[in-house]
């Protein structure tokens, strides 16, 4: 039996999709891109969360976030309060402890958690600007 150098191409190209599929959906979290904040929270009554630092929160955060310090070692026992079956839109500094905190919150039940894929000055300004919008 013999394969044609473009048969063996596409089946690497096959498991090469397969290998690096892992997705937010994946890890049981969608992502909100930047850009994408007021479509979303006009179809989401969502819990803005924040997670970064107490010195991060100081120098400017989302004016309606609730603050979880996911580097605090109190973080699991705070997202442990919080209703399981509310929505939460989960963000940081640049996406990276937003994404682990996501996961964690889908590892412990919570069904309803959106990832905001961006950095915490683009969401600042899109939540100032939605809410000039909605002030006029």
């Amino acid at each position: 039996m013999k394969f044609c150098p473009v048969n063996i191409l596409f089946i690497m190209f096959l498991l090469l999709l397969t290998s690096c599929s892992s997705s937010a959906q994946d890890a049981g979290f969608t992502d909100v891109n930047p850009g994408g904040l007021s479509q979303f929270l006009e179809t989401n009554n969502a819990v803005i969360i924040d997670v970064r630092t107490p010195g991060e929160w100081d120098a400017g955060k989302v004016a309606s976030a609730v603050t979880i310090d996911l580097r605090h070692r109190g973080f699991n026992d705070a997202i442990a309060e919080l209703d399981r079956d509310a929505t939460y839109l989960v963000y940081c500094n640049s996406g990276n402890r937003s994404r682990i905190a996501s996961a964690r919150m889908a590892n412990m039940g919570f069904k309803n958690i959106y990832n905001y894929d961006g950095s915490h000055f683009q969401i600042r300004r899109e939540y100032e600007e939605l809410r000039k919008d909605r002030s006029r």
